[in-house]
């Protein structure tokens, strides 16, 4: 599945009008809720980050340490985001929205390869994959997810695009405004 698209469409979205999209449609969340999810997805910025130091065992070059810190910070962030960080509040609200809403293109994404109103959806499917540990890193920078009978490949940039968007849809549901990450920046343009 190639889900380009729908991330170009998440990007063409503002954090001020995702915000504001947000509480028109009533979903917001307490600003408690997820904290310790959102502190897992900082340590997997932190994991993936080259100019932090890792050490590993003295005899273990520099370059396998990296691979191995790299290919935890995707799953750590991806489990993190997807997993650990859901709402059903939030999720089933994007049900709702109406075709012209800004919250489209994040219920797009959630409702990606839907054959029946929240099943069977890419984001499910991936949640499963992640929750039974069916999942493995390509030598290629992708990880191809297995769910029973289903099987998807993302390329990694693409998978950690899709968790920053769902990462931000969900901090900006926030009941209070909390301060947003510098990269976010790049959204809405």
């Amino acid at each position: 599945m190639d889900i380009t698209p729908l991330l170009e469409r998440l990007r063409a979205v503002s954090n001020d009008e995702l915000r504001a999209a947000l509480r028109s449609e009533g979903l917001d969340i307490s600003n408690e809720k997820f904290q310790t999810a959102f502190q897992c997805v900082a340590a997997s910025h932190d994991l993936g980050r080259v100019d932090i130091d890792f050490h590993g065992p003295p005899d273990m070059p520099k370059e396998v340490i990296r691979g191995h810190r790299l290919r935890a910070s995707v799953v750590f962030m991806t489990f993190s985001a997807l997993c650990f960080m859901r709402s059903e509040h939030l999720e089933r609200g994007l049900d709702a929205v109406s075709e012209d809403s800004t919250l489209r293109a994040f219920r797009d994404i959630y409702r990606s390869g839907c054959t029946k109103l929240g099943e069977d959806t890419l984001v499910q499917h991936i949640r499963n994959s992640m929750a039974h540990g069916t999942f493995r890193l390509g030598r290629t920078p992708e990880i191809v997810f297995t769910d029973r009978t289903w099987e998807e490949t993302l390329p990694i940039p693409q998978l950690m695009e899709l968790c920053e968007h769902v990462h931000r849809f969900y901090h900006e549901a926030f009941s209070d405004e909390v301060p947003r990450p510098s990269h976010w920046s790049i959204y809405g343009r």
